[in-house]
């Protein structure tokens, strides 16, 4: 019997963001995928063409909160990801590629005092030349 991985679905938080209030939910890569997504976006952010990136991100996302002006839902489609700005897609990007390189938050500091170590308490003064006489 073999494993078979979860497959993975990352909600992407953008608290203290311009884009603060969008929820998306959007699915884990492979390997091969993550390194095609990385090529698209850097061509996509130097001014390049932008449809492969759009393209791989709309295979992978499963819902976002993203209204139009009369108060819609944008659909969470190649098409619905097409309407909007490219810094909002380049944001979502951004967030997804951060979730999936495992970044997180500092590890907590649950350290306790052990006391004093024993290397504090070795003099460093050079003693004076009279009291080794």
């Amino acid at each position: 019997m073999g494993y078979k991985p979860k497959q993975k679905i990352y909600n992407l938080n953008f608290e203290g963001t311009d884009f603060e209030g969008l929820q998306v939910s959007i699915r884990a890569l492979n390997t091969g995928q993550y390194i095609d997504l990385f090529q698209a976006k850097t061509e996509a952010e130097s001014g390049g063409e932008a449809n492969d990136l759009l393209q791989m991100m709309a295979s992978r996302l499963v819902s976002w909160n993203v209204e139009d002006d009369n108060d819609q839902p944008v659909p969470a489609t190649l098409d619905g990801i097409k309407t909007q700005d490219l810094d909002l897609n380049l944001a979502i990007v951004n967030a997804w590629t951060t979730a999936m390189a495992g970044v997180s938050a500092p590890l907590e500091q649950s350290s306790t005092d052990g006391g004093s170590s024993l290397e504090g308490s070795i003099p460093m003064e050079i003693l004076s030349s009279s009291l080794a006489s």
